[in-house]
This record gives structure tokens, C-alpha cells and sequence, in this order.
């Protein structure tokens, strides 16, 4: 691992350009680039959109993998212990490696980005390639030991698979945030509904083909701009509009991951209502399921598109607050029909996916730490309080066979949720109220909490090779501006005139030795330069 994590940019970027590098500009000063009385059609929004289709279908597709390979594609409301025990154990491995981020602070450089995303695709496949042979294999065989091992690596597969695409997000704008999220769930939930009319064991090799797909993909994504780069309509304050600085926004971002934790712990019980057995569903409940979680995703996307502020915090909190409701009085009126208090439930869950996705773009927005460090904690708190409430439905007696006791415990969750994040929207107004100095002191205090310290939404200093590099690429951007240079000319010429070799910047980059130093020649042609002293005497004198 070396320092290099903030290396983005456009296709292939390997160093920080201006529009995407932490900490050099809040999210709304990136991305208002608009008047703010210009409206915009939505089909614009979407073609504006269109570069980031194959890393959103990068990200359905992982999610798709995870969700048949460990939930059974959703024919029962999840698959008990093979989803979130085996998510818990997921998530202890991974926990491992979120300390060790903590700990060394380090930043992984693109290539091994990509090594760990190349095998994360390949585990997952072949995961679920060794569950299609469990579910066809003859019934005399107890492979229950094995069902549990696969769906284990699956699931560590498909989170580390989805932290490389939300990796790829970063940065980016709000409303493209929501168009990346959203647009994915819904295109996972279409794959993951094809599943369930093939047998198990067919449809677990044909998602490890739609897996595979990844790949492709990755390639693709490649050659297209990053999140980062589209450019926007955007309010003063980009995640969280109602907030008017950066560190309100911190703040309230830290209280939603408190909220998000206890809703999902709602969601754990709701999944498993009433003992922690999987809820079955008839193909008429599940088609309604799938009918009404298209409906929010495409709604989401259309009233943030329309710019309804406030979508992403009031909007969406209550209607998972609803669903979560709607799910128990279903419960309770229908007994014997379970599976339609489970269309909620399951929707509940679905956009918990959705939002835990935003809320982490947001997390590598405001932090300054490697984008996995947000990752794994997204997951840690969303499945882990999730998957410990199914494993103490399952296992507590005295709470999976008193149903009032059941109801209690859910209403109250769902009612603590609300008022932590409510309370937080009371918090950031009255932050907002007060004058500079006592600001000043509330900011002073906020980046001394523990808690902020720990999500890494502390103010980071970066180191002087950070600096360097973003400075050398802004540089390199205005001398590509003055001699025409080609974007990737632009990333060559970045790197080259940090003192980099031919061959180590063809590694960065991934192109051959022949192709950098072919480049290169272009870039002394262009400029009139002969050498890399030249190139840096000109950027001293002639750019900003």
C-alpha cells in the first residue's frame, strides 16, 4: 500500500484533478456550476447522466450476486441464517481490515485498487457458482456447512466489489449521487426478479454470469468521465441542502449514521416477524414488491431531478419510517398472510440499500480517509445492527413469541430513529442561527468529538506529497489548456513532472512503456519543451 488513494480525476486519472480531490473545495463549491434559477428538463439531467451507465450497472450487478447468492433472490424475505449470519461473519473479517485502515491511515494506490476489485469479482462468481452445484446437487448430501461457506465469500465478494463502485463515485454531486444509488437499485432489483423463475441452482450460475459482467464493465468505466466530473444544478450545500457549511453538514451526517443503525435494527425484526424464520412470498405479493420499490426508486430520482431539497433527508426518512409501520399493522391484520406485511418489509430494506449507498458517497465526500474506510463502516453499522437483531430474533425466546413484546420493540426503534434524526434537523438549524464567533467555538468543538474523529470527518492536513501532487496536476491542467494537450497527455505530463520514470507512470496508467514515452514526445512537440526542467521552469512562470 503507498499514498495515493485521492489519485482520480477524468478516464484513467491517476492523480487528483481539481474537481475531485478531497479537501481542496466543499461539495457545493465543486458542484454549483449553474445559475440557480436555471431549470433543467429531467431527460437533460439523465443524458447529462449517461457516462456513469456502466458503473452503475457495475454496481447492480454486484448487488444482484449478493442478493440471490445469500438471500435467495428474494423468494422468501431472506434465506434466515445464510443472510445476516453469514453477514455477521462478512463483517467481522472486514471489520479486520477497517481497523487496520484506522490504524496505518493508509491510502491504497489505483493498482491495488484494482487487484483487490479483479479478485473481489472472481470470489463472488466462483461463490456462487459453488452454490449453484449445493442447490443441484442430490438431497442425501448435507452440505450445509458448505451452503453457509459459500454464501460467506459471496457476500464478502459483493460488498468489497460494491465499495470499488461507490469508490468510483466519490466526490460527486448530490443529485448524482441519487441517479447513481437509485439507478442501480433499480436495475438490480429487474436482475434479481429474473431470478426467481429459473431454478435455485440455475439462478445461482446465472448471476455469477451477470457478475462476470463486471468486468467488461470496469473496462468501459474506463474510458468514461467520473462521478466527480458531471456537472450539476446544485444547491449552496450539496448532500444535505437545509445545512449552509460544511461542518453542520458533518455533524448531521454523523447523527444519520446513529438513525440509520437503529432503523436497520427495525428492519432485522421485520424481515424475520415473528421468530426469525423467512417470510415465503406467493408471486402475486412478490410482483407487488417489485412494482412498489421501482416506483420509489424512479420517484426519488425524479422529485431530487426536480430539485426538492429535501428529499434525501425529511422525504426519504419518512417514508422508511412509514414502510417500517405499514409493515407491522400488516403483521398484526394479517396473521396469515405474512407475505404482505413482507412487500414493506423487503421495501424497507431495499431503500436502506439506496440510502446506506448516498450516505456513504457523502462519507467520501466530507472525510478525508480511503474510501473503504467509509465503506466498511457503512456496512458495519447498517447490516451489522440489522443482522444482530435477526440473530437475537432467532435465538431470544421471550421476544419471538410475544408478539406484543415484538410490537413494542419495533415501534420503539423506529420511534428513536426518528427523533435522532429530527432532533439533529433542530440541532443544525440552531447552529445556523448563531453568530460567527459562537460558529467558530461549536466548530472547534465538533472536530474535537471522539465520534467525528473516528467517521474521519475531522479537518485533515494533507501531507506536503498530496499537495504536490494536486498542485503538479492543476499545473498540468493549465499548460494542456495553452498547447491543446489531449486529457491523457494531461495525466502523463501530470505525473512526468513529479519526477516519475516512463515506466512508473505507464504502470500508474496502465499503458505500456512505448505508450508513455510516445506521449511524452507528443508533449515536448506540442509545448516547444525539451526537457523535464523546462516543464517545470515554464509551469513556475506561467501558471497560476
Amino acid at each position: 500500500m503507498k499514498a495515493g488513494d485521492n489519485m482520480t480525476g477524468k478516464t484513467n486519472q491517476s492523480s487528483p484533478s481539481l474537481s475531485c480531490t478531497q479537501n481542496q473545495k466543499t461539495p457545493s463549491e465543486e458542484s454549483t456550476v449553474f445559475p440557480a434559477e436555471k431549470k433543467e428538463s429531467i431527460s437533460a439531467v439523465i443524458v447529462r447522466h449517461k457516462p456513469l451507465a456502466w458503473s452503475i450497472l457495475g454496481l447492480a450487478l454486484c448487488r444482484a450476486g449478493i442478493i440471490v447468492g445469500s438471500y435467495g433472490g428474494y423468494r422468501h424475505s431472506d434465506e434466515g441464517i445464510y443472510s445476516d449470519g453469514v453477514m455477521l461473519v462478512a463483517l467481522a473479517v472486514l471489520a479486520v481490515l477497517w481497523l487496520l485502515i484506522a490504524v496505518t491511515k493508509c491510502r491504497l494506490s489505483r493498482r491495488v485498487v484494482r487487484i483487490i476489485a479483479f479478485a473481489s469479482i472472481l470470489l463472488e462468481a466462483f461463490s456462487l457458482i459453488m452454490t449453484g452445484l449445493l442447490e443441484i446437487a442430490p438431497p442425501e448430501i448435507d452440505a450445509v456447512a458448505s451452503h453457509f461457506l459459500a454464501s460467506t465469500l459471496c457476500t464478502l465478494g459483493g460488498l468489497s466489489c460494491m465499495s470499488y463502485w461507490l469508490r468510483r463515485a466519490r466526490n460527486c454531486a448530490a443529485m448524482t449521487a441519487v441517479i447513481y444509488a437509485f439507478g442501480a437499485l433499480f436495475i438490480s432489483e429487474l436482475l434479481i426478479f429474473a431470478s426467481i423463475f429459473m431454478p435455485k441452482g440455475v439462478s445461482s450460475f446465472y448471476v455469477a454470469a451477470l457478475v462476470l459482467l463486471q468486468f467488461p464493465c470496469m473496462t468501459l468505466t474506463r474510458k468514461k468521465p467520473l462521478a466527480c466530473d458531471i456537472k450539476t444544478i446544485s444547491s449552496e450545500n450539496d448532500f444535505f441542502s437545509f445545512t449552509k457549511n460544511t461542518m453542520t453538514s458533518k455533524v448531521f451526517l454523523a447523527a444519520i449514521s446513529v438513525s440509520i443503525g437503529v432503523l436497520a435494527y427495525a428492519d432485522g425484526f421485520l424481515r424475520g416477524y415473528p421468530d426469525g424464520s423467512p417470510i415465503p412470498f406467493q408471486p402475486t405479493t412478490r410482483l407487488v414488491d417489485l412494482a412498489l420499490i421501482l416506483s420509489l426508486c424512479v420517484a426519488i430520482i425524479v422529485f431530487t431531478c426536480r430539485r426538492h431539497h429535501r428529499v434525501m433527508t425529511v422525504g426519504i426518512f419518512i417514508t422508511m419510517e412509514a414502510l417500517a409501520c405499514i409493515a407491522l399493522l400488516c403483521y398484526s391484520a394479517w396473521p396469515d398472510a405474512l407475505d404482505i406485511g413482507a412487500i414493506f418489509t423487503t421495501n424497507l430494506n431495499a431503500l436502506l440499500v439506496g440510502f446506506s449507498w448516498y450516505i456513504i458517497l457523502a462519507f467520501m465526500s466530507y472525510g478525508w480517509r480511503c474510501p473503504y474506510y467509509y465503506a466498511i463502516a457503512g456496512w458495519i453499522v447498517w447490516l451489522g445492527c440489522r443482522g444482530i437483531a435477526r440473530i437475537t430474533l432467532i435465538n431470544v425466546t421471550a421476544v419471538s413469541q410475544n408478539d406484543l413484546l415484538m410490537l413494542a420493540a419495533v415501534f420503539t426503534m423506529i420511534v428513536i430513529s426518528t427523533q435522532v434524526t429530527f432532533v439533529n434537523f433542530l440541532n443544525v438549524r440552531k447552529f445556523e442561527a448563531i453568530s460567527e464567533e459562537e460558529l467558530t467555538q461549536h466548530q472547534e468543538a465538533a472536530q474535537a468529538s471522539p465520534v467525528v474523529k473516528i467517521m474521519g470527518l475531522d479537518e485533515h492536513h494533507e501531507s506536503l506529497a498530496d499537495v504536490r501532487q494536486a498542485t503538479m496536476r492543476h499545473n498540468a491542467e493549465e499548460v494542456g489548456k495553452q498547447f491543446l494537450l489531449s486529457e491523457r497527455e494531461i495525466e502523463v505530463l501530470s505525473l512526468y513532472a513529479l519526477g516519475w520514470t516512463q515506466k512508473r507512470v505507464a504502470e500508474e496508467l496502465f499503458i505500456s512503456p512505448g505508450t508513455a514515452h510516445a506521449h511524452i514526445k507528443r508533449i515536448y512537440a506540442k509545448t516547444g519543451l525539451h526537457s523535464r526542467q523546462e516543464i517545470l521552469d515554464y509551469m513556475e512562470k506561467y501558471t497560476s
